[in-house]
């Protein structure tokens, strides 16, 4: 069903080429709407579930100070989802606060952290 990862949270990510980041996120993680952004800088793209579970915004640029971060109930699963969708996907790691956690990369390499929700 599409929209139906096991993710929620926003996040903002630059990239090189909105359209290919927007198709590439549209297949992989199952974001059907999107929206243009007017925006005379950097321009770009907000991709979002209906509910709006989860929310992308993609714009032009080369970097964004702050690395995106998604929420999930379970890290292993959500590994598994993103590795069955073709998707780099790192293991399932524990910081030193005891927070269970993986890190994926796009399509352009960018790093995003999905971080299992508290109990």
């Amino acid at each position: 069903m599409p929209g139906m990862g096991p993710f929620s949270g926003w996040i903002v990510v630059a990239v090189r080429d909105v359209d290919a980041a927007a198709a590439w996120y549209k297949q992989k993680l199952e974001l059907p709407e999107s929206q243009k952004i007017e925006d005379d800088e950097t321009g770009g793209l907000e991709l979002s579930t209906r509910h709006q579970e989860i929310k992308v915004l993609l714009f032009a640029g080369t970097d964004y100070p702050d690395r995106p971060i998604l929420n999930t109930r379970n890290a292993a699963k959500a590994r598994e989802w993103l590795l069955a969708r073709g998707v780099e996907a790192g293991p399932v790691q524990t910081d030193r606060q005891g927070t269970r956690f993986i890190e994926m990369h796009d399509l352009e390499g960018n790093s995003i952290e999905i971080c299992e929700e508290p109990g």
